[in-house]
């Protein structure tokens, strides 16, 4: 009995001892902190949607609704007190019917100010019967991935490494 008390005293010391332990690096400042609360304004400063498709003005209204939903609900690594433009295009989009499947190929741009960019290339098929369903599907496969790039390139802009879990870029300099 006293032998087992002991061999669970040292698996609690060393399972402590082992016991991950908070990052060496330093806290943000209490300045920076209250930078980061809340949300951004994000604004979409320009989208592009190719004309040449039927119901290119219907597909273009669902897609702005879309970039509004992605905007919401991604991370930017910035607070309330600022704003992140960018833009978003539709570079190529073909609707293409082969015997019974509908197959929609899609191509989306997105940039940032400073020259950051995110492209996305998708490739679905689906029921021509449903074709604003798989349209509208496709563009929202496209639209999310563009996004989400978007605000991880934004928040390594912003230092926040940690949370995109990108590393950081090399210095070529040595």
């Amino acid at each position: 009995m006293l032998r087992g008390l002991r061999l669970l005293g040292v698996v609690a010391v060393l399972a402590a001892a082992s016991a991950p332990t908070a990052p060496a690096h330093a806290k943000p400042s209490a300045e920076e902190l209250s930078s980061r609360r809340g949300r951004p304004t994000v604004k979409l400063d320009r989208l592009d949607f190719p004309t040449d498709v039927a119901g290119a003005r219907y597909f273009k209204k669902r897609l702005r609704r879309m970039l509004e939903k992605h905007v919401r609900r991604v991370e930017w690594g910035a607070g309330r007190n600022n704003t992140i433009e960018y833009r978003f295009a539709v570079t190529t989009l073909k609707l293409e019917k082969h015997d019974d499947v509908l197959r929609v190929s899609c191509t989306a741009v997105g940039r940032l100010p400073g020259g950051k960019s995110a492209k996305s290339h998708i490739s679905f098929g689906g029921d021509p019967r449903k074709r604003n369903h798989v349209v509208e599907h496709v563009l929202e496969i496209v639209s999310r991935g563009v996004i989400t790039r978007l605000a991880e390139l934004e928040r390594v802009r912003r230092g926040d490494l940690d949370k995109s879990r990108v590393r950081a870029p090399r210095n070529n300099e040595d």
